[in-house]
């Protein structure tokens, strides 16, 4: 089910004397609070596959994605990634015989929106794992859409 749209009318009346270039000032800012807002909506459900491949300069990468994003109720999305990179390379050394080189990342990723009006509110969590390194990444966000939805900050 998708988020409910909400349209708010205003009518702003400035009665004043002033010259007409000196009343803008007053009237950026009664458009600026006063535009009708509509309520913002969160991604729609999916599930993505996807299988990268490059193959070039003596190196290959490849690997899946998938992601899946699922809306619970009208105010909350959780997503879930799961992306690999195999990485096989040969320099100089390896066309020659020598050795080759090769590589695995392993990245699952979780996020939560929460939409509440015009407002949205998000959190992650990111594992990545290669055999060398290992890398644990939150992130938050918060964004809110202003001038009925034509800027989002």
């Amino acid at each position: 089910m998708r988020g409910v749209l909400r349209v708010d009318r205003v009518v702003v009346v400035v009665v004043t004397k002033q010259r007409p270039l000196a009343r803008l000032p007053t009237a950026v800012i009664a458009l600026f609070f006063c535009w009708p807002l509509a309520a913002a909506i969160l991604p729609e459900d999916r599930a993505d596959l996807l299988y990268h491949l490059y193959d070039g300069g003596g190196i290959q990468i490849s690997g899946p994605s998938l992601l899946v994003r699922k809306q619970l109720g009208e105010s909350t999305s959780f997503a879930g990634n799961y992306y690999v990179d195999s990485i096989s390379s040969a320099s100089i050394d390896v066309v020659t015989s020598a050795s080759q080189y090769k590589e695995e990342r392993t990245e699952k990723s979780l996020s939560v929106d929460y939409l509440h009006e015009n407002s949205t509110l998000s959190a992650g969590y990111t594992i990545s794992d290669e055999n060398d390194y290992n890398a644990d990444t939150v992130h938050l966000g918060v964004s809110q859409t202003v001038f009925g939805e034509l800027t989002t900050l």
